[in-house]
């Protein structure tokens, strides 16, 4: 799926490299092939890009093949399909703004919700066996206080026998 450099205008490409410096900017990364490289390289788990790869990426003489467009979509947050189409939901519409919650707006807010567990999980899988220990205590430590409050909320809101 990645294209190749023909010399020509790729329409495509320079799309997607519209849309994936708009996310960048959204997310406040720095647009950089060098930090985009290094950002790519530590979500990916194939052989790592080169600073090249991802100055064309920006520069929009290619379009990374789907395996990587999926690792990028993940670290800014957004739809494969949008990043490499500019279909499906936008970033801006993926908010409520007020008023009823219409299905679309339910599916995109679910979305997002998923996109950013696999970010987390996939975050959560770079770091060595001791973080990845710390995270989970904190997580369990935050859940039993969770369920604490929620059990002194429910026994305020009791009626008295």
């Amino acid at each position: 799926m990645a294209s190749k450099d023909s010399g020509g205008v790729n329409p495509q490409a320079e799309e997607f490299s519209r849309r994936l410096r708009d996310a960048m900017v959204q997310r406040a990364k720095k647009i950089s092939p060098t930090a985009l490289e290094r950002e790519f390289n530590l979500r990916y788990r194939g052989p790592p890009i080169t600073v090249h790869s991802a100055r064309k990426w920006l520069l929009g003489l290619s379009v990374p093949t789907q395996d990587k467009l999926l690792v990028l979509a993940n670290w800014l947050d957004v739809s494969e399909e949008w990043l490499r189409w500019g279909e499906s939901a936008d970033m801006s519409s993926r908010l409520d703004t007020g008023g009823g919650i219409t299905p679309q707006v339910a599916r995109q807010k679910r979305a997002a919700y998923a996109q950013e567990e696999r970010s987390l999980i996939q975050d959560w899988r770079l770091l060595d066996g001791r973080n990845r220990q710390i995270v989970t205590s904190i997580i369990e430590v935050l859940l039993r206080d969770q369920r604490m409050q929620r059990d002194t909320t429910r026994k305020k809101d009791a009626p008295a026998a």
